[in-house]
């Protein structure tokens, strides 16, 4: 339908329209209607509805089967690349430890050899193999292309033995000992070397079953590990490193020197009793006398012996516990010339 305005068609009369006055509240407009066939345009539409249709379905037909192949694809390629590409086969196996574990021991604990396909290795589970063994403390596995395989381990440090009597638990025994590190983890020796054999003793008759691998918890035996970690610092000679730790009760730790001294300390008090030995030290060798027994459990009037010259060669090197008298009220071993100190701190 077409609208056409009849003022338009004053252009045939231009002349005469152009001196003839305009009506304007007049409707010249007239109406020309066009006929059309609306049955044929449905059925376009329709038709052109449904092509429409047919070709988005074919379209996301065609996404999607792009969306399942290409990542079936990628992973072929993958897999042809890296696993089946010979250049990925594990040559090199590099094994480093700051302990006693070989490269043969860490290779049959990690169940890893040359020939196996680098990519395909679990990483953490190797870690998790080797994290195992009681004496390691750390594992870093990393994969280095295109062919090798780097696993660092870090063990722990001895710095004692353990000895409990009534459990049948020996130092120096490989089979029947048991080592423990800084932090209080038990775990056996594996190579006893003389190093290993000389370490220090903590002595405990009461103390739980041992379990390899586990930390203990025991505050007499941590107290004991602490003594044996910081008595070295007392002196510059190594006469002050501990020979053996005796967790005496709840309370106390007996403990005896390379030099041959025997120290008591208050577990609760080791700070005060390290300083304190500290100082009787100092005034023990202005006075040009050697100690034999001194008891820092007491706070003030500290009791002391002296004695002769002690021989280091007497002092066995050896992870053998030995006899050290209970000066708790009984007589301390001095020598023949005895002077006893009732208060070398405070001038008693």
């Amino acid at each position: 339908m077409r609208k056409k305005r009849g003022i338009s068609n004053q252009r045939k009369n231009h002349w005469g329209g152009a001196f003839r006055r305009r009506h304007r509240g007049v409707d010249e407009t007239e109406w020309i209607m066009l006929e059309a066939d609306t049955g044929a345009s449905t059925h376009i539409v329709k038709k052109t509805g449904h092509s429409r249709a047919r070709a988005w379905a074919v379209r996301g037909l065609a996404i999607a089967c792009l969306s399942v192949s290409i990542p079936y694809g990628a992973q072929w390629a993958h897999n042809e690349i890296f696993f089946e590409n010979e250049e990925f086969v594990l040559k090199r196996l590099d094994f480093k430890s700051d302990g006693i574990l070989t490269q043969a021991n860490l290779s049959e604990i990690s169940n890893v050899s040359v020939g196996m396909k680098l990519l395909e290795l679990d990483l953490e589970n190797i870690r998790e193999r080797i994290s195992k063994i009681p004496v390691v403390q750390e594992v870093v596995v990393s994969r280095e292309m295109p062919d090798r395989l780097n696993i660092n381990v870090k063990e722990r440090t001895p710095v004692a033995w353990i000895s409990c009597p009534p459990l049948g638990v020996r130092p120096g025994d490989m089979e029947r000992g048991f080592l423990v590190d800084d932090a209080g983890y038990l775990f056996r020796c594996l190579d006893l070397t003389e190093e290993i054999e000389a370490l220090p003793i903590i002595e405990n008759f009461a103390m739980a079953e041992p379990i390899e691998g586990l930390q203990m918890s025991d505050k007499g035996m941590l107290g004991a590990i602490d003594l044996v970690l910081r008595s070295p610092a007392l002196s510059e000679d190594g006469s002050m490193d501990v020979h053996l730790v005796r967790v005496r009760n709840e309370w106390s730790l007996q403990c005896r020197y390379r030099s041959g001294l025997q120290t008591v300390f208050s577990l609760y008090e080791l700070d005060r009793g390290l300083l304190d030995l500290q100082l009787v030290l100092k005034q023990a060798e202005k006075m040009g006398q050697h100690l034999a027994t001194v008891d820092v459990s007491a706070s003030e009037n500290i009791p002391a012996t002296f004695a002769g010259p002690i021989d280091p060669e007497r002092i066995s090197a050896v992870a053998t516990p030995v006899g050290m008298t209970d000066y708790s009220g009984g007589d301390a071993p001095v020598a023949d010339e005895e002077n006893h100190l009732r208060s070398i701190l405070n001038g008693g």
